[in-house]
């Protein structure tokens, strides 16, 4: 009868320590990532928005709006507003914003589902101007080194999980082997 108490506490052990691991792999939410080229550019520089989502998604809209800014400031391909056609889920945008101020950028894919909504600042040529050309060198080589995705890596990593459900398991086997032995030697 301990056997079998020893092999269903073993077994519940290893359920419920394989369950979040199971759980991350079981959840498929849609994936989408958003990388914008610099978030503080200067008024009239150009900056670049990829966004991505799952492949089957055809278009993916990009938004910017600002209540302090009128709407002939805020250009993406001449307008506030672009539907792009995806290549493997992604779009890019060319984005130039002509006035300082604060900017939504929203990006939906193709049924209205917000991606993402991030936030956009262009700072005054009065604030940034003390610091003459090097400001610019500077601005423009923080640019280019932040183009990558520009974002965290966030979330869980399913093989720590799977680890660490692996030696409870073996921590549990191992005690109820020990635990076993003691028994036999105790009965000798």
């Amino acid at each position: 009868m301990n056997i079998r108490r020893t092999g269903a506490t073993l077994l519940l052990t290893a359920a419920l320590a394989a369950a979040p691991a199971a759980a991350a792999i079981a959840y498929e939410a849609d994936e989408f990532e958003v990388g914008i080229s610099t978030t503080t550019p200067a008024p009239g520089e150009s900056f670049t928005v990829t966004v991505g989502g799952p492949a089957g998604n055809p278009t993916i809209t990009l938004t910017i709006t600002s209540p302090d800014v009128p709407d002939g400031a805020i250009s993406i391909a001449g307008t506030k507003a672009l539907t792009k056609n995806t290549t493997d889920g992604f779009a890019s945008f060319t984005v130039t914003l002509a006035e300082p101020g604060t900017f939504s950028v929203v990006a939906t894919d193709a049924d209205g589902t917000v991606l993402s909504t991030q936030q956009v600042v262009v700072a005054s040529d009065a604030a940034g101007g003390g610091s003459g050309t090097g400001g610019d060198g500077a601005g423009a080589s923080g640019s280019t080194g932040s183009g990558g995705s520009g974002l965290a890596e966030t979330g869980s990593d399913d093989v720590l999980l799977l680890g660490g459900a692996a030696l409870l398991v073996a921590g549990g086997a191992t005690a109820v082997v020990v635990a076993r032995n003691r028994r036999a030697a105790n009965r000798a």
